[in-house]
């Protein structure tokens, strides 16, 4: 089992959670159907996020320090060994926290 952090942009929440290390429970833990992934820091630590999820009505964002734009749906953040394979964060919960943020959405 590998630690994971789960930002969900709903409930402007960041917790903590357990990856199984079957890469089907990101596509549960995300909420969505395809995902893809990005690399926030020099540590290969990664948020997967639905890679559709711009083209959802109604979503909602988050952004991650380093990292330039915000992201669309929840986001799963994992780390990755040098074989590639994901594994707990080097970040640290409370450090990552930190570096999270909810921006303002206004409908036109």
């Amino acid at each position: 089992m590998t630690n994971a952090y789960l930002i969900d942009p709903v409930t402007r929440t960041v917790k903590e959670v357990t990856y199984n290390g079957d890469y089907n429970q990101i596509y549960t833990l995300t909420d969505c159907d395809t995902f893809t992934c990005v690399m926030f820091n020099e540590h290969s630590d990664t948020i997967f996020v639905d890679d559709e999820g711009l083209f959802k009505s109604d979503q909602q964002f988050f952004h991650v320090q380093g990292y330039p734009q915000p992201l669309a749906g929840k986001g799963l953040i994992l780390g990755t060994n040098d074989e590639g394979e994901s594994v707990s964060p080097v970040i640290g919960y409370e450090d990552f926290c930190k570096l999270v943020t909810f921006p303002v959405m206004v409908s036109a």
